[in-house]
């Protein structure tokens, strides 16, 4: 009796105080930037999200977040550079993420139909992609390859696509989208490998939160497109890089 008193106590407490956060501090900032362009919106956006994605984890759901940051001190410094990559395990990994780096991402276009959260994720310089439709998906890659190559500036997304509904491991390297990082290796952009684990546990399939659950994330040391033989390799090489990062905060978050 006591624990399904709790359960329901975190639930009300979750989805009061989480959209309150919001409202207050990412909302307003985020709002009052988008006349900008992306490069200066991400300024004043960043932190803000920041400070709400860490609240949502911390305090919204309870959620213990283990942190690992191998990353070169020129990757961590403003304006965000490279081709981030990560795992995609639940709607959980868009906070945990923003912990870490606010580098805009390729996002389906679902997510603009989500009230406040849409306009937010457009505002922050998010790319949106129909994935049912080659026109878009077309014209997103052209964003991407315009963001990365020609302006020199950081794009976040997922290669297994939708998230991993069936099994905590990333995705086999047969099943992901390079596209992306192969337009990477052309143009010589590093790439930041990063793995994610346990979000899926912390929102249930029926949108309830689970408290107290353990989150990683792992960011890797940037990947040189110059240090492999072609594009394959180095595709090959930055989803290991992901997988084997999962596989480490598996062994160390489960012991």
């Amino acid at each position: 009796m006591l624990r399904k008193f709790l359960f329901i106590l975190a639930q009300l407490w979750a989805f009061v105080t989480i959209p309150i956060v919001f409202l207050l501090v990412a909302a307003p900032v985020t709002t009052l930037l988008i006349p900008f362009p992306v490069r200066y919106r991400l300024m004043g956006v960043g932190p803000t999200w920041k400070i709400f994605s860490r609240w949502t984890l911390h305090f919204g759901c309870w959620a213990k977040v283990y942190a690992r940051d191998e990353r070169a001190p020129e990757f961590k410094t403003y304006p965000p550079k490279g081709l981030y990559i990560a795992n995609h395990q639940s709607f959980m990994d868009i906070p945990l993420v923003l912990t870490q780096f606010q580098v805009p991402p390729i996002m389906k276009k679902e997510v603009l139909y989500i009230p406040i959260i849409g306009l937010m994720a457009w505002a922050g310089g998010a790319m949106i992609v129909s994935r049912r439709k080659r026109n878009s998906r077309k014209k997103v890659f052209i964003q991407a390859r315009r963001r990365l190559v020609e302006q020199g500036f950081a794009v976040q997304y997922y290669p297994e696509g939708t998230r991993n509904r069936f099994s905590d491991s990333p995705k086999a390297y047969g099943d992901i989208k390079v596209t992306l990082i192969h337009l990477a290796f052309e143009g010589n952009v590093p790439v930041i490998p990063v793995s994610i684990y346990g979000t899926r546990d912390v929102l249930s399939k029926r949108g309830f939160i689970n408290p107290g659950k353990q989150v990683g994330i792992y960011c890797q040391n940037a990947l040189n497109p110059a240090d492999y033989p072609d594009a394959t390799s180095f595709a090959k090489a930055a989803w290991a890089k992901v997988q084997e990062g999962h596989a480490q905060l598996k062994v160390q978050l489960e012991s």
